[in-house]
């Protein structure tokens, strides 16, 4: 079956053209190597994702772990299936690391947005479904005996969304930490590249950069939770007390839902 007869309702809701340069063609051409990971890669066990606005904008926040995050794209590709309301999701990142154009135009029309408030509001404005991962490239490094410990998040993150009076969604994904097992970073190196990261994994001694960064397989269970609640305000003060509350009211539920993930799966083997 084609494409076009397989995502008819996403390709009605993702054909309105965005400044960020967003592409169904693009979308189209990558959908077999997404449902490869998706499916049989990573055998992702998605839900929650009815919970998350048919229109409107909404702002979804995850943990992550890789350089690319590619839970986001797992997210992408489950609003692309969902059967009611299928949606084009927008990931917010920083891209300003990738000097090739080729690269950067490819990534913008996969959904990529560099980060900024602006770019968030406008991306609001527009009635867009939002994704970040505020805990950073600290989160998608961290070593491998850490697995699961989230990062702080950057609580400026959640700005635009309040300012904007945004519905916020946290996303827990477990299996991702396991999938890039990561031994050490290399800031020196990284520095030296202009990359944000230079993370040192299993298949470094085998493969030379960026291959040193693949995925091993593995089964991912990501879960959606209820939006997160926060009182609207108007000052500049109020704003950054509660967008601290916010963001720690993020990480708790995430890491809860993570730990709650943990404990199910080790039930289920002993």
């Amino acid at each position: 079956m084609s494409f076009v007869e397989s995502y008819k309702s996403y390709i009605k809701a993702a054909r309105k053209a965005t400044q960020f340069g967003s592409s169904v063609k693009t979308m189209a051409r990558l959908e077999p190597i997404l449902r490869w990971l998706y499916k049989h890669w990573w055998h992702v066990d998605f839900s929650g994702l009815e919970k998350l606005p048919r229109e409107g904008p909404a702002l979804i926040v995850g943990n992550t772990a890789g350089i690319i995050p590619w839970t986001g794209m797992m997210l992408a590709y489950a609003l692309m299936l969902r059967k009611e309301a299928p949606r084009r999701l927008n990931i917010l990142c920083e891209l300003s690391w990738i000097e090739d154009e080729r690269l950067q135009q490819l990534v913008r029309e996969m959904g990529f947005v560099p980060w900024s408030a602006d770019n968030a509001k406008k991306l609001f404005a527009q009635g867009e479904l939002v994704a970040i991962f505020p805990e950073g490239i600290q989160g998608a490094v961290k070593p491998f005996s850490e697995r699961y410990r989230l990062r702080e998040f950057d609580w400026t993150r959640m700005l635009p969304a309040l300012e904007e009076n945004v519905k916020t969604f946290p996303l827990a994904t477990l299996g991702c930490d396991e999938s890039f097992p990561i031994i050490a970073n290399l800031d020196g190196v990284a520095k030296a590249l202009e990359l944000p990261a230079f993370p040192i994994t299993p298949f470094l001694p085998l493969l030379p950069f960026p291959f040193n960064m693949a995925s091993l397989p593995g089964r991912w269970i990501m879960h959606v939770l209820k939006p997160t609640e926060y009182a609207r305000v108007e000052t500049r003060n109020e704003r950054y007390e509660t967008a601290l509350t916010l963001s720690r009211d993020l990480e708790g539920e995430v890491q809860a839902e993570l730990n709650r993930m943990l404990r199910k799966r080790i039930k289920s083997v002993l």
